[in-house]
């Protein structure tokens, strides 16, 4: 088998579960072809419009690239080809610094990665990139007013060339080595961040990097200044109580009493496990949103929450056909429409069991005409009541006595029970028909016992759509009907005309949007209207509503003929559907402004999406793609005397991407430099983020991690030059192997003849989780004189079968034992994480634990 064979058969086989790994059509304006040449750079600073000296030291670096060697030391980068990647992808659409301006296809993945929930609870402002392009950024007013400058890179470029041009390639030049001179080549997006003097940045800014395409290659530029006194973290890598009614597997509940036990419907249309709870205090804008569909709900929803739309002008602009993608709230319009998903979960019955107890025995009762038993399950639903004693009663008008025959029927046909008593009541016009069988009120007590608490269970909302037809025309039958009045003689009406809808009530907010799913699935778009019946000492009353071409199908299900005169004309109406999703206006968009209110949000396993109020939204990455991509960015850091920067990163690229990165700091007289550095995804990391002390009392600080599993090599650590007096440094380095990985600690410590009274401490710990798996240490220490304190450490153990007996004696399984010696393991770098991260950092550590045991 040929190398590039073995290697494409490898990435299938590691992560099939990365749950990052999905990706978005491509939807790109513009793409260099493969390979790089100086046509190709011209090409990106042409689109870019970039002035003269720029371009010219694009072409200088490519000179460099071309005659630097590939490096021999570290991982085996023997297989990257260069001419296999596009060096610029421009998504659709521009950079903006409103969610809502971003392309719908490029909000779906940034929502994805969690980007608008990030920046709501915890930046001060947000940069994302999307292959070559930074495409969505924002920074908190407060900030700018104090002149604090957060901007992509071809942002700043354009707006202060001056400061771009003087520090630009001044820390790391594109002679540094090849990948740097690569990325000065061909560099497109990334961020430009400026501290004035004295400003403390107290929340962080945070940048994403997504590469969408496959054979793609990403060199964002980053450059950080902070000046005199000056702070900041530059971090790379909701919804209100009451505001959100979430589709799960058994019912809907409000998002607050969602739990980490819910199985939840996804925007792919399937059931999902719900894996993290999070609610946070929140200020800000607050969205209210309603829809032409559901009167009764009302979502509220802070500004950054991704909701999947439809823009309005997409439906005649584009072949008719939908273009679905990710907005924030304040991106919408009146009149756009939110996407309600179809439940895909099929689950044919041919025969159903019930154990019921009887007489204080557990009794089995098999049905097996199982389209009959559907349809007077809608009845009951429809009409149906437990009473006390045992008693399944029906209620009809008496007009409606073929329903009750149907019923005795089906009971009999079912369940062998032909006695029933049937009542009429003339000065009602109704019947009622009662079956004294406990054994049947046991049955459907599991449907609820009055009007008003009545749902569907799971296993009813995934039957066959020719089963579910049964339903719907029981329900109908019983508490639906015809509704066809001529207004067109009514001079008070704004539009006077004949009203024609199918109408169907209910008590029970639950059911109904139970039926107003199932009708989806038929292919039915239908709405909700509440009528308000408090002052009338009643509850509320729920219509669900067909209406325009949707009444044809529903009159072909219901068996009822509707108006001919209306039949042979186009009949209008406000919605859309298609074999995946229906199309929902929006009535009214409200926003308001609130402070330190609760909000709620929940992460999915292997999706991230969920349904809320019946519309699907969502919660560094890279997609799943057999052939690799290449990520190769640099950043450069000033910080200024006194300053103080902190620069974290958490990676989890795919599998197949080539992460190669350079970091570099310089740290002024008191200044201090934090690189915090997690690296979990991506088959090849190289990246040792540095930092010189060129100042007296400048202090630096290198944290990272590294995570290899099957199939990854992490090569990684940090680099500490001192060059002033009376500096400090630490680097603290922990790697993780399993599955057949490698992880390699590769650092340098400098001491320079002049940098008197230093000091410097370096901690190298490996764990080794099986035999199979390799851990190297590479530490350089470079001391040119005596009058320094030096102190190095470094270890590496495996975990042994006492530790994990120990833990598994006290009740945890030996993947959570594992899990737990990990965590202990790298605490003391999690520890200087904010809490966002910490939790985020620890449920990419579980994820890359699953199944890692054995």
């Amino acid at each position: 088998m040929s190398k590039l064979l073995q290697e494409k058969e490898q990435v299938n086989k590691i992560d099939k579960d990365y749950n990052l790994g999905f990706s978005m059509p491509e939807t790109g304006t513009f793409k260099t072809p493969k390979g790089v040449n100086e046509q190709v750079i011209k090409q990106i600073s042409a689109k870019k419009n970039e002035p003269s000296w720029m371009l010219e030291k694009r072409l200088n670096a490519f000179k460099i690239f071309k005659e630097k060697p590939m490096p021999s030391w570290g991982a085996d980068l023997s297989s990257i080809n260069f001419d296999n990647f596009h060096y610029y992808i421009k998504p659709e659409g521009e950079s903006s610094k409103s969610w809502d301006d971003v392309p719908d296809s490029i909000k779906n993945t940034f929502d994805k990665i969690g980007i608008p929930q990030a920046e709501r609870e915890y930046l001060a402002g947000v940069k994302s990139q999307y292959d070559s392009e930074v495409m969505y950024g924002s920074i908190k007013s407060s900030l700018e007013k104090q002149g604090v400058l957060f901007l992509s890179f071809d942002e700043a470029l354009k707006q202060h060339p001056e400061i771009i041009k003087e520090y630009f390639g001044t820390i790391i030049p594109a002679h540094d080595n090849k990948f740097a001179a690569l990325n000065t080549a061909v560099w497109s997006g990334g961020s430009f961040v400026y501290i004035p003097e004295n400003v403390k940045v107290d929340l962080p800014l945070q940048a994403y990097f997504r590469i969408n395409s496959s054979d793609a290659g990403q060199f964002e530029r980053t450059l950080i200044i902070a000046e005199k006194g000056s702070s900041v973290h530059y971090v790379e890598g909701c919804f209100t109580k009451g505001g959100a009614l979430i589709t799960t597997k058994d019912s809907y509940k409000n998002i607050e009493d969602i739990t980490t036990d819910d199985l939840v419907l996804t925007h792919r249309g399937k059931y999902k496990q719900v894996i993290h709870i999070q609610k946070r205090k929140y200020s800000g804008e607050l969205f209210n949103i309603r829809i032409w569909g559901d009167s009764s709900l009302e979502m509220q929803v802070t500004k950054e929450h991704p909701i999947l739309a439809s823009k309005r002008q997409y439906k005649n602009e584009r072949n008719n056909k939908w273009l679905s993608e990710w907005y924030k709230p304040d991106q919408l319009n009146k009149l756009d429409y939110l996407i309600v998903p179809i439940n895909k979960e099929v689950k044919t019955l041919t025969t159903r069991e019930f154990v019921v107890e009887f007489k204080k025995l557990p009794v089995t009762i098999k049905i097996s005409n199982i389209p009959i038993f559907y349809r007077l399950i809608g009845y009951y639903m429809a009409e149906g009541s437990i009473e006390n004693r045992g008693y399944l009663k029906f209620s009809f008008s008496s007009l409606e006595q073929e329903f009750v025959e149907d019923i005795k029927n089906i009971v009999r046909d079912l369940f062998g029970l032909k006695k029933s008593y049937e009542y009429k009541y003339k000065d009602r016009n109704a019947v009622e028909l009662i079956f004294s069988s406990a054994k049947l009120a046991r049955i459907f007590k599991q449907f609820g016992t009055k009007s008003y608490n009545k749902q569907l269970p799971s296993w009813v909302i995934t039957e066959s759509i020719e089963n579910q037809k049964e339903l719907v025309k029981g329900y109908f039958r019983g508490d639906g009907n015809y509704f066809n009045v001529d207004y067109s003689k009514n001079t008070k009406l704004v539009k006077p005309g004949r009203k024609e809808l199918f109408r169907i009530n209910s008590t029970s907010k639950i059911m109904i949007r139970q039926f107003r799913d199932i009708l989806l699935r038929l292919e039915i778009v239908s709405f909700i209207n509440l009528r308000n019946r408090e002052k009338e000492g009643r509850k509320a009353m729920y219509t669900l509503g067909i209406s325009g071409e949707f009444m044809i199908k529903f009159g072909e299900l219901a068996n009822i003929k509707i108006d001919k005169k209306m039949n042979d004309k186009k009949r209008a109406t406000r919605f859309f559907i298609d074999k995946n999703n229906a199309y929902f206006p929006i009535r009214e968009i409200k926003k308001q402004k609130v402070k330190n209110i609760d909000v709620y949000n929940f992460s999915v396993k292997d999706d991230e999406t969920y349904i809320a109020n019946s519309v699907a939204v969502h919660n560094c990455s890279a997609p799943a793609y057999s052939s690799g991509s290449l990520h190769s960015a640099v950043v450069e850091i000033i910080v200024k005397e006194g300053a103080r920067v902190q620069y974290t990163t958490i990676q989890n690229w795919y599998k197949n991407v080539y992460n190669l990165v350079t970091k570099r700091a310089i740290a002024h007289k008191n200044a201090t430099m934090s690189w915090v550095d997690c690296n979990l995804g991506s088959r090849i990391t190289m990246k040792y983020p540095s930092v010189y002390l060129v100042g007296e009392h400048a202090h630096g600080e290198v944290l990272s991690i590294a995570f290899a599993g099957n199939g990854q090599h992490q090569d990684a650590g940090g680099k500490i030059i001192h060059v002033a007096p009376n500096t400090t440094s630490k680097i603290t380095s922990k790697s993780i192997c399993k599955d057949g990985g490698r992880a390699s600690y590769r650092g340098l410590l400098k001491v320079t003849k002049n940098a008197i009274n230093s000091k410097s401490k370096v901690v190298c710990d490996a764990l080794i989780l099986d035999n199979r798996s390799q851990t190297d240490t590479y530490p350089t220490m470079d001391i040119q004189n005596n009058k320094v304190s030096i102190e190095h450490e470094a270890t590496v153990s495996k975990v042994s079968e006492k530790q994990l007996f120990y833990l598994m004696s006290r009740g945890l399984s030996e993947e959570e034992a594992s899990s737990m010696i990990v965590n202990g393991f790298i605490e003391p770098i999690v520890k200087e994480l904010p809490m966002e991260y910490t939790v985020e950092l620890n449920r990419l550590i579980k994820l890359e634990m699953a199944g890692s045991v054995g």
